[in-house]
Formats: C-alpha cells, structure tokens, sequence
C-alpha cells in the first residue's frame, strides 16, 4: 500500500508557532481539495507531526487531541479522510527516538500497515521533515508554505535535489509518475 505522509503544521494545517486552540487551525487554500485527489488515487494519508510544546508545557496532550479532531472534521467536509496521526511529544532534550527527523514513527506504521515506504511520498516544510523522508526511505517533497522558503535555502546548501513546490495542488502532478 502507498501512502502520502504529510506533516502538520505548515503542511495540512497554516503554520501557527505552538498552535494550542482548534479555533486557529485554518486550511491552506486548495489542500483538501489536493489530498481528496491524493487520497481518489489510492493514496493513504498520515499525519506526521512534532509537538515539543507538550513536553515544554506549553500545551497538554488533550488540547493537541481537540485541534487533531477540528483537523479532521475540517478535512472531512471535503470528503478527506485520514488514515492516522502519527505525533511525537517530546522536546529534543528528551532523546526520544520518535520525534523527526528520526523515521520511527513512519517505519513502525509501515510496518504494521505493510506500507510500501518506496512508492510513498513525505510532504514537509521543515528540514526534519526532507531528513526524516530520507530515513524512513521514502520521497520527500518539500512544500515552500510554513518555513518552506527557509528550508529551500538550507537544503540547497547541502545540495539536495528533491521536488519543491509552492503549494499542496501543485503536488498533484507526483501521482503516477
């Protein structure tokens, strides 16, 4: 089975620095209507998603469950619907081994799932994100929404090739190639 592994914050959702309340989750503009043509091309959608701020309190575990379910309810509206978030609540200092960019959470799902990680894409905006695709062996794509732009900058540095675009539509034309 492939799967489109996708990151929350600037990726599903606008990106909001420690996003805490549903009433902030807003959609990019055309990202449902993108990920209901992912998902009619037999693509299963996971969230993938950091939230330190539950470890540095900033936050509890129960708020980030309210803004997962306005995600989905915001989603399911277009006819979306998502297969799993897939969350790592730990800071860095914690030294987990599921936060990004380390593939855990990605190789445990698709394992379990028999997911097939070389057929599946990972849609980031951080370099966490770009890192964490490469692990889990998967494509990674970078979006420039979120701090898109600024990981554009950081991975050509390193002389990465990877596809990059401005927006989840613009993504559509990965299907089937």
């Amino acid at each position: 089975m492939k799967t489109l592994f996708l990151d929350r914050d600037g990726v599903v959702i606008d990106y909001i620095p420690y996003l805490s309340h549903p009433e902030q989750v807003s959609l990019p503009q055309g990202a449902a209507e993108a990920l209901k043509i992912w998902q009619n091309s037999g693509y299963k959608l996971v969230i993938v998603t950091n939230q330190s701020g539950i470890s540095r309190g900033y936050f509890s575990l129960e708020e980030v469950k309210a803004i997962h379910k306005r995600i989905i309810e915001k989603y399911r509206y277009f006819g979306v619907e998502f297969a799993d978030i897939l969350m790592c609540p730990h800071q860095p200092s914690d030294n987990c081994n599921c936060r990004k960019p380390l593939p855990s959470l990605i190789l445990n799902y698709s394992q379990k799932y028999n997911i097939n990680l070389s057929q599946s894409f990972f849609i980031g905006d951080a370099p966490s994100d770009i890192e964490c695709a490469f692990n889990a062996g998967c494509q990674p794509v970078l979006l420039l929404t979120g701090r898109g732009k600024e990981t554009q900058e950081k991975i050509s540095k390193d002389k990465i090739s990877i596809p990059i675009f401005e927006n989840l539509s613009d993504t559509l034309q990965l299907i089937n190639h």
